[in-house]
């Protein structure tokens, strides 16, 4: 049986394309917050070292836009589980 038939044929990985388990999508948007927060983790501590405290506040509002997409994430990632 082909997709033309009417079988649904996941179009990749995403919260909207294919479909995929509320525990994969949860395990992706942890490692999706941790690894931006490492790297900005980083960047704050480079920036401290050379004194860059303009930066340093800028990457702290970038921070908080990570938060803040992790928390959509994991809101999407609930959804998925009621839904399924």
């Amino acid at each position: 049986m082909t997709a033309s038939q009417g079988d649904h044929v996941p179009e990749g990985f995403g919260f909207r394309t294919g479909m995929r388990s509320e525990a994969v999508a949860v395990g992706f948007a942890v490692f999706v917050f941790l690894l931006g927060s490492l790297f900005v983790a980083l960047g704050m501590v480079l920036a401290v070292g050379e004194g860059l405290w303009g930066w340093v506040l800028a990457l702290a509002v970038f921070e908080l836009a990570f938060v803040a997409g992790f928390a959509a994430m994991m809101h999407m990632a609930r959804q998925r589980h009621r839904s399924g």
